[in-house]
């Protein structure tokens, strides 16, 4: 057995194209077929690693040097060529690539390195995961690699204080995790299986008392916990949550929580039903009996507090949804909430906000200066326009609306017009809007005032609403009345809307309607670059479907439970400017 760590020398690169047939472009789907095959195909013919040989042989320096001269000429001309580079040159830089990087593992002393520096290797692997279950399948992967490994994963709290309580009853793996933490802060996440998720019907669900028992264990740590993440479909479990930590807060048990969502995934707005407690809703909890200086990010779903008597300030993120109107906050204290936050990054108001008071158009907004995240559904026209009238956020970047039908909502269009005018991300989620003359004059001038626009998620909207992004702004710059040149302008005169759209999001929007859209926006020299499809709704097309949005755009499936990197990185761009 060869004791040289290098793996066998690939082909010379080939001196001219030999076939006409196009390359696959970095970041496409056959482009990453084509590194897992090579890696999968070199890693089958190359022997195992000798224990203790580690030593870089003269000859195998000497090989990287020339793979990597070699590999920066491929790389030119992959970035230089395209799809119309030559097909051995793009197979053969890959497989250099692949080989530098196989011969920089096998080198690599890992086992020699200090145990902190492994732990903190760890530490990235565990956390790097983009949805819980991944980092449940992480930690339980590095545990098995060997006993070194397992010894120094056991032995380090911040490894196991994340517990996803998602294992059968009675949660051995969950507590088992919840000892090894030992004194870290703990982020804990409860929540009954999703039937929609894992297609089981009448899945068991908490009652008041297994949740009871269930805090009752997790609050001898309680004053640990930095996060606590509860969804349940039904009132016991969930008043159950709000009442035990009032309970805690009221005996003087420290709470340092600093994010808090509890979700009633069940009917919203509805108070009747098994387990309903009446006396629950009359005396609605107060919030951690008002130990809520460290709270930073609080979201109700379907459930409520006592908002009077709970302090909240300093907030990061508020979100708020499904929420009886007589159970929200009044505007009073809404807007005192909102003033005591000067720092929100994030504001969600989903079926729930202040309760409106007559003459309520006579509040000046109230500013926040640093929102960045801005989500509005499930409300009727009017009631959403009053909500947009409580706020001033110029700098938001990220809009959602969402829900919104029974009705035309094109008075909300128009209000929105001016209002954020730095707006990078739009989501469209089912909003209900007319495109007749007005409304699309209407709908062209809200796209016109938000010209750093450069990603929209859509779903559930009509194809003529999706082709307005291809329209001539310069054709509705006149008024509707006598044909006139307005004066009123809300952006300088460009032919084109949102030039910088060109990656978008969507789900259950006619394929048909989608292509046409690409092939519009091609026609005005922006042609989309990406189109990220939602998983479920992707498994859900056709072939023929697919094959027609292949044709003119390519194709991506978003990621599960996380934004897309154009979306991280439009959230971030410039924003400390």
């Amino acid at each position: 057995m060869s004791t040289d760590p290098t793996p066998p020398e690939p082909p010379a690169l080939p001196p001219h194209r030999t076939n006409v047939s196009p390359s696959p472009t970095p970041g496409s789907k056959a482009y990453t077929n084509l590194q897992f095959q090579i890696m999968k195909d070199t890693l089958a013919v190359i022997p195992e690693p000798i224990p203790g040989k580690r030593e870089m042989q003269p000859t195998t320096k000497e090989r990287l040097e020339q793979w990597s001269q070699t590999i920066a000429f491929g790389e030119a001309q992959i970035q230089r060529l395209g799809a119309q580079v030559d097909p051995g040159l793009l197979r053969t830089t890959l497989q250099l690539q692949f080989n530098r990087t196989l011969v920089y593992w096998r080198l690599f002393r890992l086992v020699d390195l200090p145990p902190e520096i492994i732990s903190n290797i760890f530490h990235l692997v565990v956390w790097s995961s983009n949805h819980p279950s991944e980092g449940v399948k992480q930690r339980l992967y590095l545990t098995w690699v060997c006993k070194a490994w397992r010894r120094l994963m056991i032995e380090d709290p911040m490894i196991w204080n994340a517990i996803w309580f998602h294992d059968a009853p009675p949660y051995e793996r969950s507590w088992e995790w919840f000892r090894r933490a030992g004194s870290a802060r703990l982020d804990i996440r409860l929540n009954e299986v999703d039937s929609k998720r894992t297609g089981v019907r009448d899945s068991p669900k908490f009652t008041a008392q297994q949740m009871s028992d269930i805090l009752d264990e997790l609050f001898t740590k309680l004053s640990q916990i930095r996060m606590l993440v509860v969804i349940v479909d039904n009132w016991p479990p969930a008043l159950t949550v709000l009442q035990k930590l009032q309970t805690a807060g009221n005996a003087g048990i420290p709470i340092s929580i600093e994010r808090l969502e509890v979700h009633r995934s069940g009917l919203p707005y509805v108070w009747i039903g098994p387990g309903f407690d009446t006396q629950g809703h009359r005396d609605p909890a107060v919030l951690f009996g008002g130990q809520t200086r460290h709270l930073q990010y609080f979201c109700l779903s379907g459930i409520h507090i006592d908002f009077n008597d709970t302090p909240l300030s300093n907030l990061t993120t508020l979100d708020l949804r499904h929420i009886a109107i007589d159970s929200s906050p009044t505007l009073k204290r809404f807007r005192e909430i909102l003033r005591s936050c000067p720092n929100l990054d994030k504001l969600t108001l989903d079926g729930c906000g202040p309760q409106p008071e007559e003459r309520n158009f006579d509040h000046a907004p109230v500013e926040l200066p640093k929102l960045k995240v801005f989500t509005l559904g499930s409300f009727n026209l009017s009631f959403a326009c009053f909500i947009v009238a409580q706020v001033h956020a110029p700098r938001v970047r990220d809009l959602t609306l969402m829900s919104m039908v029974g009705g035309d909502y094109t008075r909300l269009v128009a209000m929105l017009t001016r209002k954020f005018k730095q707006v990078r991300i739009l989501t469209l989620y089912n909003v209900e809007l007319k495109m007749n003359p007005t409304g699309k004059r209407t709908f062209v001038r809200w796209l016109e005032s938000m010209p750093e626009l450069g990603y929209a998620r859509l779903a559930r909207i009509k194809p003529e609403v999706l082709h307005m992004f291809a329209e001539n702004p310069m054709n509705y710059r006149k008024s509707l009345e006598g044909g006139s040149s307005t004066t009123e302008t809300v952006a300088p005169a460009c032919h084109v809307l949102c030039p910088k759209f060109q990656c978008m999001e969507v789900q259950a929007v006619p394929p048909e309607g989608i292509a046409e859209f690409c092939r519009l926006r091609k026609g005005v020299g922006i042609p989309m670059k990406k189109l990220y499809l939602n998983t479920p709704w992707a498994q859900s097309l056709r072939h023929e479907h697919l094959k027609l949005l292949q044709q003119e755009v390519t194709l991506y499936i978003a990621p599960v439970g996380a934004n897309t990197e154009e979306e991280n990185k439009l959230l971030s761009e410039g924003w400390d400017a």
